[in-house]
């Protein structure tokens, strides 16, 4: 089993970050916007028809761009941290641990979608 934080992961990495936000002490514009951002990209059925959408759309990467959005989309939560937040290190470590957890949900989802294709 693996740990993070002391908080053990057997479930999805949306779970945990779930769990993490409505446990850790930050003001509630910071966690909604952590909450949305954990709906939107460590939600596999959200990201496949994200990855969908982009490759219906004739982009050229849709995986690189969807990382890059992420990134961004994190970044810009920080916005709504109070300047405390913005220097803690336990959110910053959070916030690392949410792009890990994200390129781990964007492999399954590429994995799953692959064998969709496969299947038809």
């Amino acid at each position: 089993m693996t740990y993070i934080e002391d908080i053990e992961i057997s479930d999805s990495p949306k779970t945990h970050a779930e769990i993490y936000l409505q446990n850790v002490e930050i003001t509630e514009k910071y966690r909604t916007q952590l909450f949305q951002w954990v709906e939107t990209y460590l939600d596999e059925n959200t990201l496949e028809n994200i990855i969908a959408y982009k490759k219906s759309a004739d982009w050229d990467h849709p995986f690189e761009s969807i990382r890059s959005e992420a990134e961004k989309d994190l970044e810009l939560t920080t916005l709504y941290a109070s300047r405390g937040e913005q220097y803690n290190i336990d959110l910053m470590v959070f916030e690392g641990n949410l792009l890990v957890f994200f390129n781990e949900v964007l492999s399954k989802a590429k994995e799953h979608l692959n064998e969709k294709i496969v299947a038809h």
